[in-house]
């Protein structure tokens, strides 16, 4: 009998336990995104303008590249001649770079704060970094999982709200579509930018400075567009992130 008296007691302390570890993770303290998305939008646009540049600067070597090609000048001539352009091929790189480890962050902590406010869904934190290289070049992950996050972060559902059935911003897709096309025609007209180039020989990056230039014009305006898509994207989804976490305020 005495064990039996015990066991609403035990019931007790189970269910306090229950309540305060549920209280812990509900005060638990939300991550800020709004520093993550100006880096974003700032390392977005760089690497867009660095693209243009790129493109113009390229205008300016080709008479090098032909010199070359013709054997008026030696090897060591015409990389001295070019090293301004193949520099802009390796910042744009290290942008680019940059660029993807904020934008994953950024994606990472709006997934975390999802799941602190029970409004985890089908892309969790961590496929914010897996989404980016599964499959490869295709960005479907992302694409989907930026479509969930726009939905999550509807500051007007409230708590145990239904904020799957929200509808969604249609610039996840705008900006898949922009940023898929550039390096699926890239591929298709095996051209590539300066950090492709530099893997080649000599012949091959003064051949790829004096090609015709219409796929290259095509493919750094599909990167201008997507990166604009991509920076209002971030904008407004940080602001409906924001102001469901409360950040907005702060």
């Amino acid at each position: 009998m005495a064990l039996l008296d015990l066991l609403p007691q035990a019931f007790s302390v189970a269910r306090e336990t229950a309540r305060l570890l549920a209280s812990a993770v509900a005060q638990a303290p939300l991550k800020r995104v709004k520093g993550l998305s100006r880096a974003a939008t700032i390392l977005v646009l760089l690497t867009a303008a660095m693209s243009v540049l790129d493109l113009i600067v390229r205008q300016t070597v080709t008479g090098e590249a032909d010199q070359y090609l013709a054997g008026v000048t030696d090897r060591k001539e015409f990389i001295q001649s070019i090293t301004g352009y193949l520099l802009i091929g390796v910042a744009q790189g290290a942008l680019q770079i940059a660029a993807a480890v904020v934008v994953i962050v950024w994606m990472y902590r709006m997934a975390w704060n999802h799941r602190a406010l029970h409004r985890g869904g089908t892309w969790g934190p961590p496929w914010a970094i897996a989404g980016w290289f599964l499959p490869p070049i295709i960005y479907v992950i992302p694409t989907l999982m930026l479509h969930e996050l726009w939905k999550a972060s509807d500051p007007d559902v409230p708590v145990g709200g239904d904020w799957r059935s929200r509808r969604a911003s249609p610039l996840p897709v705008v900006w898949f579509l922009l940023y898929t096309a550039g390096p699926l025609i890239s591929l298709a007209s095996q051209s590539g930018g300066v950090l492709d180039q530099l893997r080649g020989s000599e012949e091959t990056i003064a051949e790829a400075i004096t090609g015709g230039q219409t796929v290259d014009i095509i493919v750094v305006a599909l990167t201008v567009a997507s990166a604009i898509a991509f920076v209002m994207l971030v904008r407004q989804l940080t602001d409906r992130h924001t102001r469901l976490t409360g950040e907005a305020t702060l």
